[in-house]
């Protein structure tokens, strides 16, 4: 509940009021999915490099254009990682890539979370 919380804060609230668009998922896993210019910019210019969709909570910002089934079975593992570990997931999801790195690995493709929600996406 807390990251959601910081999701709609962040997110959610801005996007409204931008006239973007917030959908229901309720299948595998329910979630808002977010869309909007203000998603799109913030994908576009994330910190760690532009993507196309991610998850807070169980909020998923996804660009307007190009979100497909695949993508978005992704970022539901990480709704259901985040509801599993909680308000520690962010700080867990850091350990596991600096864990990587510490072993000679990708930050990003060695992350233990990473491998679940690309599983999910074979599975689905």
């Amino acid at each position: 509940m807390p990251l959601t919380l910081v999701g709609a804060v962040l997110i959610m609230l801005p996007t409204l009021l931008l006239r973007g668009r917030i959908d229901v998922v309720t299948q595998p896993t329910p979630a808002l999915l977010v869309r909007g210019r203000l998603a799109d910019l913030l994908l576009e210019y994330h910190p760690f490099g532009a993507m196309c969709a991610m998850a807070i909570g169980h909020i998923v910002i996804a660009q307007r254009q190009g979100l497909t089934a695949r993508i978005l079975t992704h970022e539901l593992a990480h709704v259901r990682q985040a509801a599993h570990w909680g308000f520690v997931f962010p700080v867990v999801y850091i350990a596991a890539s600096v864990w990587a790195l510490l072993h000679g690995k990708d930050a990003y493709w060695s992350n233990h979370f990473e491998i679940a929600a690309r599983r999910a996406e074979q599975e689905s």
